[in-house]
């Protein structure tokens, strides 16, 4: 029996050209050129795979692949998009995709991409011999650290060897401070640092550290060579599932992240709200920020 793909895509030419390949390649293939259209056919037919767009019409592709997710759809969801930023590969894998691929793609390696996602998939059905209890979907209020170095793209283009030894020693600060922290490395990509604590304070113990350890490491650097972190934290629910984690709270600390000066923490309302009390450290309330791709309006704050 022929596996289905669902292709969730509003470029007509895009569309076209993957429905046609995708039934070459043997494949049943449904499609969608609306988010909730795209939404409503991968509830009604729940497809082996999605090939889902980012930039779509009613609902954008994070919000459809969080509401899936949300619903229980478990099949594998591949992101097809023109932001190649890292902040969108970031959210896009944190609400539930399995895979990012950026236009213009190799439509063999895309093939190869669901072919793989596909027997992972496959896999995972035989395997599992789980209970229900054991499928249910575990929530934690969880302090949130996402942290990224200024402009090391531009270092690496420059002298990719300056460039590597700059992150080796930018990701030796970063995991020694969390780890003194007890924080959990959720995920590291590339110069990108996303990071959860059981304890708030903890959190923010570690984000001063790190401040700290990079301003005593460019002391002795010369200019091209000194290292700057933006951190944004954040305390909210996170869903744990099959090991991994997920939820608005990881987007949330991202966006805010990418708001942040170059050696600056900025901070959330809720998380700023948790550790009032609890530490000396003072903060400092700046506006209210609409963040991308974030429902509501969310209070900044700069420690």
């Amino acid at each position: 029996m022929n596996k289905k793909i669902l292709i969730v895509e509003d470029d007509p030419a895009i569309l076209l050209g993957l429905e046609d390949y995708l039934l070459e390649q043997s494949f049943d293939v449904i499609k969608a050129d609306d988010g909730k259209k795209g939404y409503d056919i991968a509830l009604k037919e729940h497809p082996d795979l999605i090939l889902l767009d980012i930039n779509l019409p009613s609902l954008d592709g994070i919000q459809v692949c969080r509401m899936l997710r949300e619903q229980g759809y478990h099949n594998p969801i591949i992101v097809v998009t023109s932001r190649g930023e890292k902040i969108d590969r970031v959210v896009g894998l944190e609400v539930g995709a399995d895979d990012y691929v950026t236009k213009p793609f190799d439509t063999r390696e895309l093939l190869a991409r669901i072919r793989t996602n596909l027997r992972r998939s496959e896999s995972e059905v035989e395997n599992k011999t789980i209970s229900d209890s054991d499928k249910e979907l575990q929530r934690h209020l969880l302090a949130i650290m996402f942290s990224d170095m200024k402009n090391y793209s531009k270092k690496m283009n420059r002298d990719e060897k300056l460039g590597l030894k700059l992150l080796q020693d930018h990701n030796k600060i970063m995991k020694d401070s969390i780890e003194k922290f007890k924080g959990r490395i959720v995920e590291i990509i590339g110069d990108a640092f996303l990071a959860a604590f059981e304890s708030a304070t903890d959190c923010l113990n570690c984000c001063l550290m790190i401040q700290e350890k990079f301003r005593d490491y460019n002391s002795e650097k010369p200019k091209h060579e000194k290292i700057k972190v933006r951190i944004g934290v954040h305390v909210g629910d996170v869903i744990e599932f099959e090991g991994k984690l997920k939820g608005d709270a990881l987007n949330i600390a991202a966006r805010i992240q990418q708001i942040a000066e170059p050696g600056t923490i900025y901070a959330s309302e809720s998380f700023y709200l948790t550790v009032k009390g609890k530490t000396d450290t003072e903060f400092r309330k700046l506006k209210t920020f609409e963040l991308k791709n974030i429902k509501g309006e969310i209070d900044i704050y700069i420690v």
